[in-house]
């Protein structure tokens, strides 16, 4: 079988694991520009070891022109581990890879851990692109939180994946992957529903909110009016508070993220401005 030809310059997407503590982070890094974007996913269940190609294929728009690092969370997440702990694994992992300063994107916690991040280590952060995230509990987010607790300390693999999903996807979204749903629901272990209950964990009392003034550097919010998960004024209240610019849906939910067919195109203006 012929080898598939890579273009001149392109690398393919890399997995690294960072040392930290007695555990490690994973890293996928993709793209051979000049720039640098950082995106922080949002939290599941299993994590996005081995899921290195298809990350790279979402965000292809980007490889040309930014080097681009995705980070989930440290693999074994010890009970206390905070929004704060999270942002400090970001910044040393990008002290390893001599990254001074980036292009942000924050997914849900990942926004959280963004934010915090940019209060914290403001040098770090060029800009910065906020999706379905919070900075701070409102009563829509701490009925999901409470309703993932549930299935996740009583280790309820099919359980909690099938509220994440409900919530997170639209029916729309849902609808068109029903066949493999049932295959879907049972992926994770009694393992990952203890670290899923870590991260339920760090955001409990979760206050960005009074410090998002310290964020200096210019910011993008994008919601969702369906959001199930956060409620939209979870995104409008960031943006008002920062007074900057925002996008919001409407027929998606909280996973605009994956659903809108036009956002890397939007991310991606905002960030080469």
């Amino acid at each position: 079988m012929k080898k598939p030809e890579i273009a001149k310059g392109k690398k393919m997407a890399e997995e690294l694991k960072i040392a930290l503590d007695d555990t490690y982070m994973n890293v996928i890094r993709f793209g051979s520009g000049k720039k640098t974007l950082v995106v922080i996913a949002g939290m599941s269940l299993c994590g996005l070891e081995g899921q290195g190609s298809a990350v790279e294929a979402f965000y292809t728009s980007f490889s040309e022109e930014y080097t681009v690092y995705l980070f989930d969370r440290r693999k074994k997440i010890p009970q206390g581990l905070t929004l704060t702990d999270m942002s400090e694994d970001v910044y040393f992992c990008l002290q390893q890879f001599s990254v001074e300063s980036a292009v942000f994107y924050g997914v849900s916690q990942g926004g959280m851990i963004a934010m915090t991040l940019a209060v914290n280590h403001p040098e770090t952060v060029q800009k910065l692109m906020l999706c379905s995230t919070a900075s701070r509990e409102n009563p829509i987010f701490c009925s999901t939180l409470s309703e993932w607790r549930v299935w996740a300390e009583t280790k309820n693999v099919v359980g909690l994946n099938r509220s994440f999903f409900k919530l997170v996807y639209s029916e729309k979204m849902l609808e068109s992957v029903r066949e493999t749903l049932p295959v879907l629901e049972q992926q994770g272990t009694a393992a990952d529903c203890e670290r899923f209950l870590c991260l339920i964990d760090a955001m409990s009392g979760l206050n960005l909110y009074d410090r998002l003034e310290e964020i200096r550097c210019p910011v993008l919010v994008i919601g969702d009016e369906n959001d199930r998960v956060l409620g939209v004024e979870a995104s409008k209240e960031i943006a008002e508070k920062l007074q900057c610019e925002r996008i919001l849906y409407r027929e998606y939910s909280h996973a605009v993220y994956d659903e809108a067919p036009d956002i890397k195109v939007r991310l991606k203006e905002f960030a080469d401005r």
